[in-house]
């Protein structure tokens, strides 16, 4: 355990604390996310998570926590050899813990910018294939600019990855942007681009569009659907998912 990991575990745990004492909005939901893909390798991967996700939110201010149980069938490296196998395995996934600041906005201009921190705590287990073993850390920077009913983003992120023994992994960056049109008061959709820098400094970065709706059922209940395709070959062939959240 680093030093950085505890210092992250620290802040999301004071950020989650005065969140609850701020007793604004609380949030659960569930999200279903299928996805397949080549990753690079010659053998599919398939993979299903089932996402418990709690969110605590004030009017600058956000803290959540992704809880995922993972299904996932396809090459996998976690064995004492250097042979990819082919197998099935489940089990709990990492816990995220994440938070995100609107640091400023300007009503005028229709301008705001958030940052974001996330923590990735690996529960999952790395003997089974699900996980790496190590924590991840991010930053986050995305900046919203309103025109009319259209709110156009961009954002770029670091993240400082946990390197399991024996494997070179190197931090990364990414990158992305995204269109949202206000439909109503109840439905939005939405297009998002991702660009996320591989691991590996020899197999090509992922790159991904998404398509997605949202739809306010009532005051507490909120509902989105989503697919996504990788446009490279090591991002996913194809994904869709849905999320249903209520707020109390």
């Amino acid at each position: 355990m680093t030093f950085k990991f505890i210092i992250y575990v620290g802040l999301c745990f004071i950020f989650f604390s005065a969140n609850v004492l701020a007793n604004d909005r609380l949030s659960l939901g569930t999200v279903v996310d299928f996805s397949e893909g080549y990753y690079g390798a010659a053998t599919k991967t398939e993979m299903v998570a089932s996402i418990i996700q709690a969110k605590y939110s004030t009017e600058n201010f956000s803290v959540r926590v992704d809880l995922p149980y993972l299904t996932i069938s396809g090459p996998s490296n976690a064995t004492t050899s250097s042979n990819t196998l082919y197998r099935e395995r489940e089990g709990i996934g990492d816990v995220v813990l994440g938070s995100m600041y609107n640091v400023f906005y300007n009503s005028k201009y229709a301008v705001a910018i958030d940052v974001g921190f996330k923590l990735k705590i690996p529960t999952a287990s790395h003997s089974d294939g699900l996980g790496t073993g190590e924590p991840d850390e991010s930053v986050q920077i995305y900046a919203y600019k309103s025109l009319d009913d259209f709110t156009l983003m961009l954002g770029t992120g670091y993240k400082w990855v946990g390197n399991p023994k024996n494997i070179g992994y190197r931090n990364t960056v990414s990158a992305s942007t995204g269109l949202i049109y206000k439909l109503s008061d109840r439905a939005s959709v939405g297009t998002l681009v991702d660009f996320r820098q591989s691991v590996f400094s020899d197999l090509n970065d992922q790159v991904e569009t998404t398509l997605y709706g949202s739809y306010k059922l009532s005051s507490s209940w909120r509902t989105q659907l989503y697919t996504y395709k990788g446009i490279t070959n090591t991002s996913p062939s194809l994904g869709l998912g849905g999320v249903i959240s209520y707020q109390f």
